[in-house]
């Protein structure tokens, strides 16, 4: 079985028509290194994701945030955009930041760490940014009042539904 085939068999060939423009890595559970490989898509770290990107041999494109959480050495290395605005969260600043530069739609990954406040955070940001998110092995989509999707998905596949 090809490594990340959940990811795969559920977007099919979406990621390589264009469809997406970055992949956003947040603090959580990330995909292996193999995954960003496999994308000709630029990285963006939101703050501490960076530690975890390096730690893994890979170079972020970009690092937005508040920069608390990124290793001080790591700065001077890596292109960072610094927002210290405290009234919003890390996400929530990458997404306006990824907007004004036309990088959404993304793949989001590392959606799920941290505490239940920061992820529902982080679900509720997600929600506004008709991406997708890829927390091995679930793949989160959005899906618009009156919008038709059809998955091709194995018998006894579980889906979760959110009311928004």
């Amino acid at each position: 079985m090809q490594p990340h085939s959940v990811f795969y068999d559920h977007i099919g060939g979406v990621v390589n028509q264009g469809n997406f423009r970055s992949i956003i890595v947040l603090n959580g559970q990330i995909p292996d290194l193999a995954f960003f490989q496999s994308h000709n898509l630029p990285i963006i770290a939101v703050d501490g994701a960076a530690n975890k990107l390096v730690a893994m041999g890979l170079k972020p494109d970009l690092v937005i945030g508040d920069l608390d959480s990124i290793h001080p050495h790591l700065l001077s290395q890596l292109d960072t955009v610094h927002l210290h605005d405290q009234d919003y969260c890390d996400f929530h600043k990458t997404i306006n930041h990824l907007q004004s530069i036309n990088l959404l739609p993304s793949i989001i990954t590392g959606i799920e760490g941290g505490m239940i406040d920061h992820i529902l955070q982080n679900i509720n940001i997600f929600v506004s940014t008709n991406s997708i998110f890829y927390a091995p092995p679930i793949v989160g989509y959005i899906l618009c009042s009156g919008e038709d999707k059809r998955f091709n998905l194995p018998i006894n596949t579980k889906i979760s539904l959110f009311g928004m």
